[in-house]
């Protein structure tokens, strides 16, 4: 999180900072604040100007005249914008969360609008300023109607809203009465960079860090989701693709034609890759080829500057004298008993997207099995509702283990299903998760919980993956309430609640406490490395999220011990 230089609170059209004019034709959505439109306009001759009124006539108003500004009369905080996603390089919302009933839905809303390389504008009163003090101190609060945020509140209700990097300024306001700013402070207030004499935060929040929006600019979204599937492929040791390719050369083919040269690769990988080392493993037969080895020598060094801040730097120099072992490769050892043939393990998704699914199967069929055990894949297509559709999946097969998962969810550990077994020899034990709540809060929401646990890697768009990782299980696991619906396994026949959650929300949460309710244990495993990467589109909760809680809280909020109330 960055800060620029402080302004004075009487300067007008604050988020005009953060911008720098030009003839490109940037396309502006501007939230109620008409003000900013004449200067828009003179710095973006070329932009598309839009303005958002939830009244009021706009276009008529004559200091608007000439500006050719699209007009949208809509309450965007009411209702959803009827407007292109992905459209437009700036949206400017000038205290727009200050009347929210839900900041993050409408700050994650809006994302919605912004192109890929985007930025959203606004600001917020700060509650920190010493006048709020003051008054808080001589018992008034002057902001029922509306509300003011921290700077630490703002910059958590962004990430998460999805957004990867914030820049403040601040804005000073009135020089405080002498002595009271010294006065907070031996109170015990913090007063990092005078922000107790901040009124309000500006600030600019983008959909990517720098580095990945640099990555975004220079080739087609097409692109960089192939280029990302074939190289996570490689890093996890998936030679051959959906239909028998070979990945490593479709790599190849890709970077020629399309232009990828060493430079990009390096930096797509050092974004897109957790496991450097075994990605190299899977180029290194580049190396040896007379055609590639011009290539991979500028690639190993690429890398190696790419890497310069991280230990990961080491590895990819080491390859110039040798090949490390990829980790992928750790063989699963032996179960403590024989299983007895024709066993079988499950796998149950519910499927709306052919090709996503198919590549989660291909990561499925990697797994390592024991002997005489053999893996089903049971897709179900046009399910009402997730309870639905696995209650139907379940009922066509006779698996003694189920593995409920998403269809973006790739499971990337090997040995995952000997783990799982080793697991489920606790016959106390009646579902794993890789990431939970050991103690699901009053809400039911079991990332609002006070001790989470697990890991997961999230690759919710091509150029980043993000290692979303909570409090690490002691060895081999432990006790939870709730974990979360990426992946679910079972080893005991318990039915869905579909009758309860029709939708798409709290089915496995409801899954955990009718677990607990027979007497099962629900477990999150430790992992050595993580076990899957779950790759969802980013987007707001949906509007049904809080009647499917709400139904939740009415089944079971009577048995939940919440550590936070």
């Amino acid at each position: 999180m960055g800060v620029h230089k402080v302004m004075d609170h009487k300067d007008k059209l604050g988020l005009l900072e953060f911008m720098t004019g030009g003839e490109l034709p940037c396309r502006i959505l501007v939230l109620e604040k008409t003000d900013y439109l004449p200067a828009l306009r003179q710095m973006f001759p070329q932009g598309e100007l839009w303005c958002t009124l939830a009244e009021g006539e706009g276009a008529a108003e004559p200091e608007f005249a000439g500006l050719d500004v699209q007009w949208c009369h809509v309450d965007y905080l009411a209702q959803r914008l009827p407007l292109q996603e992905k459209y437009y390089d700036y949206i400017l919302g000038e205290d727009c969360l200050e009347n929210a009933a839900n900041p993050q839905d409408i700050a994650s809303g809006l994302g919605l609008y912004l192109k890929d390389t985007g930025y959203l504008l606004l600001s917020f009163l700060n509650i920190r300023y010493w006048r709020v003090i003051q008054n808080l101190m001589e018992g008034h609060f002057y902001y029922l109607c509306s509300r003011i945020f921290a700077r630490a509140e703002m910059n958590s209700l962004l990430a998460a809203s999805f957004y990867k990097d914030v820049r403040l300024l601040p804005v000073r306001g009135e020089e405080p009465p002498e002595g009271l700013i010294e006065g907070l402070e031996a109170a015990g207030f913090e007063n990092i960079g005078d922000e107790l004499q901040v009124e309000r935060w500006l600030l600019q929040a983008a959909k990517s860090t720098p580095e990945i929006m640099e990555l975004k600019r220079m080739y087609t979204p097409q692109l960089r989701a192939r280029l990302a599937v074939l190289l996570r492929r490689l890093e996890y040791g998936i030679v051959h693709g959906i239909d028998g390719e070979d990945n490593l050369f479709e790599l190849w083919e890709l970077c020629g034609r399309e232009l990828v040269f060493p430079a990009y690769l390096a930096s797509f990988i050092r974004e897109a890759v957790i496991h450097i080392n075994d990605l190299l493993w899977q180029l290194s037969p580049w190396r040896l080829d007379r055609e590639k080895q011009d290539f991979w020598s500028e690639l190993l060094v690429e890398l190696s500057e790419a890497y310069e801040d991280s230990g990961d730097r080491y590895l990819v120099e080491g390859w110039q004298q040798g090949c490390p072992e990829p980790a992928y490769a750790e063989q699963p050892g032996e179960l403590a008993s024989p299983l007895p043939e024709g066993s079988r393990i499950a796998f149950i998704t519910c499927v709306n997207n052919e090709a996503m699914y198919q590549e989660a199967v291909l990561y499925l069929r990697q797994l390592h099995l024991p002997p005489g055990l053999e893996a089903e894949f049971i897709p179900v297509r046009g399910a009402a509702s997730m309870c639905r559709g696995y209650n139907l999946g379940a009922a066509q097969t006779r698996a003694g283990c189920k593995v409920y998962l998403h269809q973006d969810t790739l499971i990337v550990n090997k040995n995952f299903v000997f783990d799982l077994l080793r697991i489920f020899a606790d016959k106390t034990v009646g579902a794993l998760g890789v990431i939970g709540a050991r103690q699901l809060p009053a809400s039911g929401v079991w990332w609002d919980a006070m001790r989470t646990y697990g890991r997961v890697l999230h690759a919710c768009e091509p150029e980043c993956v993000v290692e979303t990782a909570c409090m690490e299980p002691p060895a081999p696991w432990i006790e939870a309430e709730a974990v979360d619906g990426l992946l679910v396994a079972v080893q005991t026949d318990v039915p869905w609640r579909e009758e309860l959650f029709d939708g798409w929300h709290f089915y496995e949460i409801s899954m955990c406490k009718e677990l607990q309710r027979r007497g099962y244990k629900v477990v999150i495993p430790h992992q050595q490395r993580f076990w899957c990467i779950h790759a969802p589109k980013e987007k707001p909760l949906a509007p049904a999220y809080k009647v499917f809680q709400k139904r939740f809280l009415r089944e079971y909020g009577g048995e939940l011990q919440p550590e936070i109330q």
